[in-house]
């Protein structure tokens, strides 16, 4: 077993988790992460999102990848509406957003890169309400 590269914080914001990530973690710190989503989810409302902030867009591994698909489905299954990313370093985007259309891909969930924090926050509650009203 190896140890945990990388860190982040989840924190509660109402209807919103809030995520700042390191833009480097390695399979076991996705695993964690999953992990603390889910207990973060727990006490969330039936429809929520997420707004994750990092310096740069991760660019994962594969097995990373497919452990970040399979948490995003389930998230999507308990309520997640929608997901917002805001980096200011946006020249690795082109990869980035790849990798985490397939993450999210077929989960329902709203997905969309932004560089700064308020657009991404009207963002996403404008799409957690449209998902309270299709109800």
């Amino acid at each position: 077993m190896f140890g945990m590269i990388g860190h982040y914080e989840i924190v509660r914001e109402g209807d919103v988790i809030r995520v700042w990530s390191a833009s480097e973690f390695n399979f076991e710190a996705a695993q964690r992460y999953a992990r603390d989503m889910n207990d973060m989810i727990g006490q969330m409302p039936p429809i929520f999102g997420v707004l994750v902030s990092f310096d740069s867009p991760p660019i994962i591994g594969p097995e990373v990848e497919e452990t970040m698909r399979r948490s995003a489905l389930e998230r999507a299954e308990r309520g997640m509406a929608a997901v917002a990313f805001v980096t200011t370093g946006l020249e690795a985007i082109s990869v980035a957003t790849a990798q985490w259309q397939r993450i999210y891909d077929g989960s329902g969930v709203a997905m969309h890169f932004f560089r700064e924090l308020e657009p991404a926050r009207t963002w996403l509650h404008e799409q957690i309400d449209r998902k309270k009203a299709a109800g």
